[in-house]
């Protein structure tokens, strides 16, 4: 991926040769987001911000380059300079990158690997020997027949027969193809055999993806934002996924990255008036769902906020605090994925696939009524929770301050029988020494000093 965010601001310290400014952003930003930023400028510019950075961070970014990147940078790096940074790269994607370089690229890297004596370079040099050793260099394209068999456990094939979501066992017209986490060495098989673009899929498992809409060819793309609750994670429970849903050839795929919930509803026939598995009514009635569901998911944020109020209203801990802030991370997500569903269904209305009679028009404005609504709750429950953080912030200040002032009129008081006591402990004459009852009378003075004291801080409500 390609960031041009920060591209005016990196070549303005080229220009004034800002290099401390440079390497702190690298030294404080994960490599994989440095490669983001870096990879919108040109060659050059990348090569003069790598060369005034150490050897093994330069490799570490340089692996999380994309393709065209890395290779626009191997014709600018020379000898032990290229060596290195191919060799400091991480090792799966440094083995990724050198196999999809050209033979002849892999020669001359070769060549230049073995004059080196470093430990990096020989482990670069073995894996170039093996690559140039393999008997086949490029894998043999795969047949359909063995296409089907490799993505058979992967995929779930489903038909409404009688009504009712069936699954059967091969793929037919109008049916519904269910995918859930392909690993990755699967996604060109997938994509290959249903004739659809790779980033179709790609996309549709990358949990950042925003909704939207893509054609491609015979293919159209329709990415919607759902609501997910992950159990694994304590911190942040509510959460918002992509599902990819996919038109092609008279079928429709849906690719998610996790098994949820909306789905497996739709499977069980906990759905009501299913009428087809393929087609716009098929996609409104998952987005439909998911709106369900999103409903169901902020009223327990809220349920679950409130009990925790009640909680901080007793005793006030950062634990406590701690889940208000993480409640009110996840009505962000919820927001956010909610208005990008709100933009994806405007351009899916005046999209030329998503002709809509009667019914469909029906089934989209309740769709549309139902985003307005969860959008809004998440908005005023993000509302009250920024309030009632603000709120409890300025309580446990508010505490604070009347700590403090206790224990400073306690001082002040405590103060008054010592001072008394430190001019009685000094070796000099002093008043009431010889007299008998002298003790008596300066403790009787000093209480009642203490006494006073008192009874002031309270009249001023100091205490």
């Amino acid at each position: 991926m390609k960031n041009p965010l920060l591209v005016p601001e990196f070549r303005e310290m080229l220009a004034t040769n800002d290099l401390d400014e440079i390497k702190e952003f690298c030294n404080t930003t994960p490599p994989a987001v440095v490669a983001d930023f870096l990879g919108a400028m040109t060659p050059e510019e990348n090569r003069e911000i790598l060369r005034n950075i150490p050897p093994e961070q330069r490799a570490n970014i340089y692996s999380y380059y994309d393709i065209d990147v890395k290779m626009a940078l191997l014709d600018l790096f020379r000898g032990e300079d290229l060596v290195a940074l191919i060799a400091g790269m991480h090792d799966d994607k440094r083995v990724e990158f050198l196999s999809e370089l050209p033979i002849g690229r892999q020669k001359e890297l070769l060549t230049l690997s073995r004059r080196s004596l470093d430990k990096e370079a020989m482990q670069l040099t073995g894996e170039l020997e093996q690559l140039l050793k393999a008997e086949v260099p490029v894998e043999e394209e795969m047949t359909a027949e063995e296409i089907a068999v490799e993505i058979q456990p992967l995929i779930q094939v489903y038909k409404l027969v009688d009504g009712a979501i069936r699954k059967i066992d091969r793929i037919e017209k109008e049916c519904w193809i269910n995918i859930v986490n392909p690993s990755r060495d699967d996604l060109p098989h997938l994509a290959q055999y249903f004739n659809v673009p790779f980033d179709f899929i790609t996309a549709s498992l990358d949990i950042d993806e925003t909704a939207r809409i893509e054609v491609e060819g015979p293919a159209t793309l329709v990415i919607v934002k759902i609501p997910f609750f992950d159990e694994e994670n304590p911190d942040l429970m509510y959460v918002t996924l992509p599902i990819g849903v996919v038109l092609v050839g008279g079928v429709l795929i849906t690719v998610c990255s996790r098994d949820e919930v909306i789905l497996r509803d739709i499977i069980e026939g906990k759905v009501k008036n299913i009428t087809t598995v393929t087609g716009v009514k098929f996609i409104l009635q998952i987005i439909l769902r998911s709106l369900v569901l999103y409903l169901q998911y902020l009223k327990q944020i809220n349920n679950a906020a409130n009990m925790i109020q009640k909680k901080l209203e007793q005793e006030s801990k950062n634990k406590q605090l701690i889940k208000l802030m993480n409640l009110e991370k996840c009505l962000v997500y919820f927001t956010t994925s909610l208005k990008t569903n709100e933009l994806m269904l405007e351009r899916f209305q005046k999209h030329s696939f998503a002709r809509m009679d009667t019914e469909l028009e029906d089934l989209y404005e309740d769709i549309t009524i139902e985003t307005r609504q969860a959008l809004e709750m998440a908005n005023v429950y993000s509302d009250i929770l920024s309030g009632m953080m603000d709120a409890f912030a300025s309580v446990i200040s508010n505490n604070l301050n009347i700590t403090i002032k206790f224990l400073t009129s306690m001082t002040i008081i405590i103060t008054i029988p010592g001072t008394i006591a430190a001019f009685y402990g000094m070796n000099v004459k002093l008043p009431l020494q010889e007299h008998p009852l002298g003790f008596i009378f300066v403790v009787a003075v000093s209480l009642l000093l203490a006494v006073v004291a008192v009874l002031l801080f309270i009249k001023k409500k100091w205490l």
